[in-house]
């Protein structure tokens, strides 16, 4: 079990959504999932991350994904 609850939460989200985000928000488009809902959408990253901070949420309390994009299921990052 994952010590990122709201993480893993989100990471159940969108495998469950992710086959309607495109139909439901249109191809391309931003989302952000917050405790298992999508809380925003956007037609660009820079407008997204705009409406987060209106809301007063930082985009690290959300997973943020395209609609319609194919994600590997792990990749490693480096920093």
């Amino acid at each position: 079990m994952t010590d990122h609850p709201e993480r893993a939460l989100n990471q159940a989200a969108y495998a469950r959504l992710k086959s309607s985000l495109a139909k439901d928000y249109g191809p391309g488009r931003f989302v952000a999932i917050r405790a298992g809902e999508v809380v925003v959408d956007a037609a660009s990253f820079s407008e997204l991350q705009s409406v987060l901070a209106r809301m007063d949420i930082r985009p690290a309390q959300v997973m943020i994904v395209q609609a319609g994009a194919e994600y590997p299921e792990t990749a490693v990052i480096f920093a």
